[in-house]
C-alpha cells in the first residue's frame, strides 16, 4: 500500500513538473512567478515606477451639472454602513448634485452614480499630486 501512494505521488509530482514546464516554454508565468510579484495579496510595484495611466477618452457633460478636475487621483474609493465598497481607478471627474449624489467619470469611459448614502471617501494620488483639494 505504501509504495503505491509513493507512486502516485511521484506521478502527480512529474505531472506538475510537466505542466509548469510547458507553460514556461509557452511564455505563460508560472505559479511560483506570479506568488513573487504577490504581496500579501496587494500588487506590489517598484516605487520608482509611476503607475501607467491608461489614454485619457473625451468627456461629454449633458448635464448641468459643473464638474470638478479629480485627475490628481490614481484611485478613489466609497465605502458605505453596509461593508460594501466602489472603487474607482484613475478617476477624472466628479459632479455633486445638491442631493449629495456624486458623479463619477474614469479614465476607461466609465460613468458611477454613487447614492448618498456613503459614509466615507478614500483617497489615493498619483505620486507626486496633491493629497486633499477639497
Amino acid at each position: 500500500m505504501e509504495d503505491k501512494k509513493e507512486d502516485i505521488v511521484e506521478q502527480v509530482r512529474e505531472e506538475t513538473r510537466k505542466f509548469l514546464e510547458d507553460k514556461k516554454k509557452e511564455g505563460e508565468e508560472t505559479g511560483e512567478e506570479i506568488l513573487r510579484k504577490v504581496d500579501v495579496g496587494l500588487k506590489v510595484s517598484k516605487p520608482e515606477q509611476a503607475p501607467q495611466r491608461p489614454k485619457e477618452i473625451p468627456f461629454f457633460n449633458a448635464t448641468d451639472l459643473k464638474f470638478n478636475d479629480i485627475s490628481h487621483e490614481q484611485i478613489r474609493q466609497y465605502l458605505f454602513a453596509n461593508g460594501a465598497k466602489i472603487g474607482i481607478e484613475y478617476p477624472l471627474k466628479l459632479g455633486i448634485s445638491r442631493d449629495n449624489v456624486h458623479r463619477v467619470f474614469d479614465s476607461t469611459g466609465l460613468s458611477y452614480f454613487i447614492p448618498p448614502n456613503w459614509i466615507s471617501i478614500v483617497t489615493k494620488p498619483k505620486p507626486g499630486g496633491p493629497d486633499i483639494i477639497m
